[in-house]
């Protein structure tokens, strides 16, 4: 049988976006999901989880917290 994967990732999209930082979007490219959570975190004042949910990254030591 075969699997496929159930992820959905929005990170195509988001290194695209011109409204998303310059650095945010290399961070994106470069696959260092965790730095451009963090930036997109201060650029956009989200909290860790919906960091996490948006990049599919654990960005806080508690992932239920509010920032990081």
């Amino acid at each position: 049988m075969r699997r496929f994967s159930t992820g959905f990732s929005l990170v195509a999209l988001l290194v695209v976006d011109e409204d998303i930082s310059a650095e945010a979007r290399q961070a994106l490219r470069e696959n260092c999901l965790r730095d451009a959570a963090r930036l997109l975190m201060r650029q956009y004042a989200l909290n860790c989880v919906e960091a996490r949910n948006l990049l599919n990254v654990t960005v806080c030591e508690d992932n239920n917290a509010e920032s990081i």
